[in-house]
């Protein structure tokens, strides 16, 4: 399923040029595997699996409960990223949407009886947009950490943890956050990772090493660049964009240690808006209950985070 991506695009020609340099030299990361998304015949970037998740009944039950200017609009309007496969990513055309997170939201809205806008921003900002209501929703592979739910409410769609990828000459000596010290590590800005590692360059200097070194990034495919052309000697991420990564290198790269930190990623609601949060966790119970969410992870290779149900605030540690 493509989605065309809305929404402010000052950016767009400078963030696709910079992201086909960045994926260049990460070839063969993004080559061709499984079910994953993989470079099309011209190297252009990845295209969606074949087939797409069936088109979903409007419930006018939950259509009802969405705010007035949502019906009266007919779509909403959800801030998304671009660069987290399989999560998310640009298609081919530098253009379109391809990913588990778009397609499960075109589904929910399908449910609600309304089309999903994308509005492309930064994961750093997206908190703050929808607590000015600039969104109404948000899906960006965003943890459902206690500390998060004091300014959004979150609906539970996935389970995830945090992982360590490194080049395979590395393998070796990094298997752990309590490795790096000493080592460079690249993380998304605004992620728990880079909280991870300022937490581990602290402990670093307690036990007399040198400090583990976060090199912060906008978004993951600097930190994929960084790893790939040795600026970073590891990355700290969610752990279905590190394993996805780690497959695709066809042993240059490689997942390290176990997973850490067991949450799920949530859609984003303003706390005001409880009959919308409402609404969208039953769409999403909708999708469990009719099959359509599992075959939706199964499309993206991302079956191991699926959840029983669809749950509200449903993290329960930092």
């Amino acid at each position: 399923m493509h989605i065309w991506l809305s929404g402010p695009r000052a950016c767009r020609t400078k963030r696709a040029a910079s992201a086909g340099m960045a994926l260049a030299g990460l070839l063969p990361l993004l080559a061709a595997c499984g079910g994953s998304p993989s470079a099309d015949a011209n190297g252009k970037g990845p295209t969606a699996p074949s087939g797409s998740a069936a088109a979903q009944r409007e419930d006018t039950k939950l259509a009802a409960m969405l705010p007035k200017n949502v019906r009266d609009s007919g779509q909403l309007v959800v801030a998304e990223g671009d660069d987290y496969p399989p999560l998310v990513s640009l298609g081919s055309d530098n253009k379109t949407l391809i990913g588990m997170e778009p397609e499960l939201m075109t589904s929910v809205g399908q449910i609600l009886g309304v089309k999903v806008k994308f509005s492309k921003t930064s994961f750093d900002s997206i908190i703050g947009g929808v607590q000015s209501r600039r969104y109404d929703l948000a899906i960006q592979a965003m943890l459902d950490k206690p500390e998060r739910r004091q300014h959004v409410t979150f609906v539970d769609y996935f389970k995830t943890s945090s992982a360590i990828l490194v080049q395979q000459k590395n393998a070796g000596s990094i298997g752990s956050l309590g490795d790096l010290c000493g080592h460079t590590a690249a993380v998304e800005n605004g992620t728990a990772q880079v909280d991870d590692i300022n937490a581990q360059a602290k402990k670093c200097k307690a036990a007399g090493k040198p400090a583990a070194k976060p090199l912060v990034f906008p978004d993951s495919v600097g930190c994929f660049q960084a790893l790939s052309t040795g600026r970073a000697d590891a990355f700290v991420g969610g752990t279905p964009t590190v394993a996805y990564q780690a497959e695709q290198s066809h042993g240059q790269m490689k997942q390290v240690g176990e997973p850490y930190r067991f949450l799920p990623y949530g859609i984003l609601v303003n706390k005001q808006d409880k009959k919308l949060v409402e609404a969208v966790r039953q769409a999403l119970q909708k999708l469990i209950d009719n099959g359509s969410y599992a075959k939706i992870l199964k499309r993206w290779n991302v079956e191991s985070g699926a959840l029983d149900r669809a749950t509200v605030n449903g993290g329960t540690t930092t």
